[in-house]
């Protein structure tokens, strides 16, 4: 099968999603923005200040929640997990669909959140986990890459600074986990954010990082 790739270039940039971008073939490369605000990911990027489905149609949120389990590690029955390499601060993940409608939804879910960090929005604001992905990516931080080829989509995210791989590393984390292994939408991962922020390795962005946070974390809807 032809491979499908698909490319777009961010001036503004998270995912990544980013977990965890659209149809046909591509591949997303974010790049640096201005830190006033994906993602993404990111397999990202599930849900909108508590509704699980708040994100509209084009989120791709429903299905991708529903058919959570018909996503698997490339050349495995496992739950999709990612490659982590510290020193090289960079995630990578290759995700098989048991249908090629399935990696074609994964893959516009990405393109969706992206879009909408563009537009200066904050998925999931009541998480302090995705603001902080979302400043970093917003800052060029860390760089987020989507490739698919059929049934599979390759996620490729690399970081800058030792404080943006812990992010990337928890969220990747949380997406294998809790939303590929469950179809888990709803867990707050602030706690997590709080512990890497208060780590050594974030010293010098934690001023900035609590500023955002601040000024857009929002109260997670009770519905």
């Amino acid at each position: 099968m032809k491979k499908k790739t698909w490319k777009v270039t961010l001036g503004i940039s998270l995912l990544t999603v980013t977990l965890l971008v659209g149809c046909g073939s591509s591949s997303t490369n974010a790049t640096r923005g201005n830190g006033q605000g994906m993602d993404n990911d990111s397999p990202g990027h599930m849900g909108n200040q508590g509704d699980s489905t708040s994100e509209g149609s084009g989120s791709n949120i429903p299905y991708l929640r529903n058919n959570h389990d018909n996503y698997k590690e490339h050349g495995s029955n496992q739950t999709p997990s990612p490659v982590k390499n510290i020193s090289a601060k960079s995630i990578n993940w290759t995700i098989s669909a048991s249908t090629e409608e399935g990696a074609i939804k994964l893959q516009e879910h990405l393109a969706f959140m992206e879009k909408r960090l563009l537009n200066n929005q904050n998925p999931r604001a009541w998480d302090k986990l995705f603001l902080m992905e979302a400043y970093m990516k917003y800052n060029k931080y860390y760089t987020t890459s989507v490739e698919r080829s059929g049934t599979n989509v390759i996620v490729s995210k690399n970081a800058t600074t030792a404080c943006a791989y812990e992010v990337i590393s928890a969220h990747s984390d949380a997406v294998s986990g809790d939303f590929f292994g469950k179809g888990e939408i709803m867990i707050d991962y602030s706690s997590t954010a709080e512990a890497i922020l208060a780590s050594s390795v974030c010293k010098i962005q934690r001023e900035a990082i609590n500023t955002y946070i601040l000024s857009r974390q929002m109260k997670k809807d009770s519905r």
